[in-house]
């Protein structure tokens, strides 16, 4: 197995926490798979754990925003199904994710993830450590990468880039993500919002309902249960 060389997991982090305060929690559950992302699926409850786990981050942070339950539940699966890919990825190339890096990124998100509710600790704390062990693959094959093209001194953004584009050839040809039509479609090497109906959204309130980012006024309507404030 191939061991990252150090890199920071400020990306990451970065990343990961500009996310938890741009989704809100969902309001049920559904047996089945929400997606199926190669040889790994993700159930539609583990979806609904993250975003709600995210929802509580978003209010801990004092948001003001409100947001639709619907883009919780998608912003979940899309970093749900990214990691698993980025995972699957490192194993094919016998890449593993430094784990005293990844337990640093838990460390700086202690105080987040001990703010949650005791119940969505844990959904919170293994969905960031799969995050990071993804972004810590593709850091490391995307710096080897841009190695190989005489480029040493590529930043961590490069080669999260670099990473990433390998990822995707990678998964295009080896790992088939396949999305419950309730969560949009995958296409373009991500998670694209649908309304999930087979009717076209005429009204302005019908297009307000399928889009990924509402209206304020839209989303103000909505039942409490529906939103996270």
């Amino acid at each position: 197995m191939v061991r990252p060389r150090t890199v920071t997991t400020t990306a990451a982090r970065a990343a990961f926490a500009g996310l938890a305060l741009s989704v809100l929690a969902a309001c049920s559950a559904h047996p089945g798979s929400a997606a199926v992302v190669g040889s790994e699926a993700i159930s539609v409850s583990r979806v609904d754990d993250v975003a709600s786990a995210l929802c509580s981050a978003q209010t801990g942070a004092q948001q003001t925003q409100d947001l639709a339950s619907r883009g919780a539940r998608q912003g979940a699966l899309d970093v749900l199904v990214n990691s698993s890919l980025s995972r699957q990825f490192g194993a094919a190339k016998g890449v593993e994710p430094d784990q005293e890096q990844v337990s640093a990124a838990l460390a700086a998100n202690a105080q987040n993830i001990s703010g949650l509710p005791e119940a969505q600790r844990e959904d919170f704390r293994a969905t960031l450590r799969e995050y990071a062990e993804g972004q810590l693959i593709l850091i490391d094959i995307g710096k080897r990468a841009l190695a190989q093209q005489g480029k040493q001194n590529s930043t961590e953004q490069q080669q999260v880039s670099e990473g990433t584009k390998l990822r995707n050839a990678w998964a295009a040809k080896n790992a088939k993500v396949s999305v419950d039509p309730r969560f949009g479609r995958y296409a373009k090497n991500g998670l694209l919002p649908e309304s999930g109906s087979l009717s076209v959204a005429q009204s302005k309130a019908a297009t307000d309902g399928s889009s990924p980012d509402p209206s304020p006024g839209w989303v103000s309507a909505l039942p409490a249960t529906q939103k996270c404030s």
